[in-house]
């Protein structure tokens, strides 16, 4: 195994390099193109070729994690498309500790995270008022969780893409929001091209925060952005080496954690989820795109030498769903693999857990910090030869120290098996992993560090000009690797689909023509010449009534 692991890695090398060559140009063709519309004052559409160019290259990864030249674009658009607009603020006082925070956000969902994370900072920070702005919401419905915390703030919610209009007019929308408050923070999208439109020109406006959430991508916002928040050490040293953020400007806050309660002990909740209580329980939950078959050996395949080896251990992963490659080890092991599909109720499951296992290739840190909250010891695979794809494995402030990581499935198996036969090895570990993540990530431990973080912006200049900086293409060891790990499905006719919905009228029935063209009236229905906001108030008035 160890030498197909190696083999593997070998070849993910060359075909990346390939691959990355092949994405960068389909990149700066597209940024190119959302410079030509800046220069014949077609701000819109340019603003939706900026969006396709940012959405390509955090699915394709092109040797770049930011790209100055193209913020340079969005930064135009904003200045020359937002200049005859001015805004008095009604709160020009300034504060050295933020007393209304404005959080940004693409959209939010009930799963995963990243809205968690929004949510437990709101829920927390009760000496602030929050409020969030939400540029892409519908179809989702913004989770009650998340309303109830706004609400009980005394903060409001803004839908922008409800109004009707396009990504310069909620551009416009978002930045007379934003100066009524005292400090601005963006847990946007890798590829939302409105607040760095909305934010181009800084004056009047408070400082901006960056929640760097998505640390392994290319993303927007590094030069409208006065501090990038990193989540963790490996991401914080991407941010540095590859996006230019000043040292003083990259300031680590952890995930926050609500405070677990066990209200169940491990066979409690073995009983709830009908599975035998002397079973020992492997626990896996993340998102159904980060269990990629590699190689032919799926997620369930790495597990199958260990339950066979130990008839006890039954595997529990939530998320994947229904999936055929891995048919064959859940007959290989007797059943004793069980997929089931994304649900944000696994908190019986976090408690049946007798160990927790990482999803592979792509991790899940969130989730494995909910186990370990719980006193679950921990284990990921991270099978790089060096630190520099530290952002591609399992790493986060409370688990330093107490994360087992290993580099190969022949390691994975022997370790699996140590913790599965040592009763005392397994709870000890869990304990230690437990009290480290509770100091780090929950209550008090956590808002000292959100305070620094505040306290950090409050002494800082805002962010100066981009104009020298130059996007450098990189063929690194992370680079050449992401492309496999890390791969959306995106072509020409999939991006226009996508974006359709923001350009003009006349644009969107030309593209719309264009692909019929080509493709059929099934592939290219007639939904797809409504614009953003009618679809946007249609699934609200459904959701409204459903």
């Amino acid at each position: 195994m160890t030498k197909l692991a190696n083999d593997t890695l070998s070849l993910w090398q060359e075909e990346g390099s390939q691959l990355i060559q092949q994405n960068l140009e389909v990149f700066r063709n597209l940024v190119t193109q959302a410079k030509d519309f800046v220069d014949r004052d077609k701000y819109d559409m340019a603003a939706v070729y900026g969006e396709m160019a940012a959405t390509y290259a955090s699915g394709k990864h092109c040797g770049l994690f930011v790209s100055w030249e193209l913020e340079r674009i969005l930064l135009s658009i904003g200045k020359k498309a937002l200049r005859s607009n001015t805004y008095s603020s009604e709160n020009c006082s300034s504060h050295a500790m933020p007393k209304k925070v404005l959080h940004v956000a693409t959209s939010m969902k009930s799963i995963g995270g990243h809205s968690r994370m929004l949510w437990r900072w709101i829920q927390q920070d009760t000496e602030r008022s929050h409020s969030l702005v939400l540029t892409r919401q519908a179809p989702t419905v913004v989770p009650n969780l998340l309303k109830e915390a706004v609400s009980n703030s005394g903060g409001r919610i803004y839908q922008l893409n409800t109004r009707i209009g396009s990504i310069i007019s909620w551009a416009k929308q978002l930045r007379k929001i934003a100066i009524n408050a005292d400090l601005v923070v963006l847990h946007t999208h890798s590829s939302d091209v409105i607040p760095i439109i909305a934010f181009s020109d800084k004056e009047r406006l408070p400082p901006v925060i960056l929640i760097d959430h998505a640390d392994h991508l290319f993303w927007l916002g590094a030069s409208v952005s006065d501090i990038v928040v990193g989540l963790r050490e490996s991401g914080m040293r991407l941010a540095q080496e590859r996006r230019h953020i000043e040292p003083k400007r990259n300031v680590l806050l952890p995930i926050i954690l609500e405070p677990t309660q066990r209200v169940l002990s491990r066979a409690e909740a073995k009983q709830q989820l009908g599975i035998p209580k002397e079973s020992i329980l492997l626990l896996s939950i993340a998102r159904a795109v980060k269990y990629k078959t590699i190689d032919g050996i799926s997620f369930a395949d790495a597990h199958v030498p260990l339950l066979q080896q130990h008839q006890q251990a039954i595997l529990v992963v939530i998320g994947p769903g229904e999936r055929e490659d891995w048919s064959e080890a859940i007959q290989l092991t007797q059943g004793r693999i069980k997929v089931l599909s994304e649900t944000e109720y696994t908190r019986v499951f976090y408690q049946a857990a007798d160990i927790y296992v990482d999803s592979f290739p792509f991790v899940s840190n969130t989730s494995l910090l909910e186990a370990g909250s719980y006193g679950v010891p921990l284990i990921s695979r991270y099978p790089y030869s060096s630190d520099a794809c530290g952002v591609l494995g399992a790493d986060m402030p409370g688990l330093t120290g107490n994360l087992v990581c290993v580099r190969n499935l022949e390691e994975y198996t022997a370790t699996l098996s140590q913790l599965v036969e040592n009763t005392e090895f397994r709870l000890g570990l869990g304990e230690a992993t437990r009290n480290k993540i509770v100091e780090t990530h929950c209550g008090d431990g956590w808002q000292r560090s959100l305070n620094n973080v505040y306290s950090c912006i409050a002494t800082l200049a805002k962010v100066s000009s981009i104009a020298n900086l130059e996007d450098k293409i990189a063929l690194s060891e992370l680079d050449v690797f992401l492309p496999k790990v890390h791969d959306i499905d995106i072509d020409d006719d999939k991006l226009i689909q996508w974006h359709m919905s923001l350009m003009p009228t006349i644009e969107r029935l030309f593209y719309w023509f264009n692909l019929l063209k080509k493709n059929s009236l099934r592939q290219n229905p007639l939904n797809l010449l409504a614009p953003e906001w009618l679809r946007s108030r249609y699934y609200l008035l459904r959701s409204h009534y459903s």
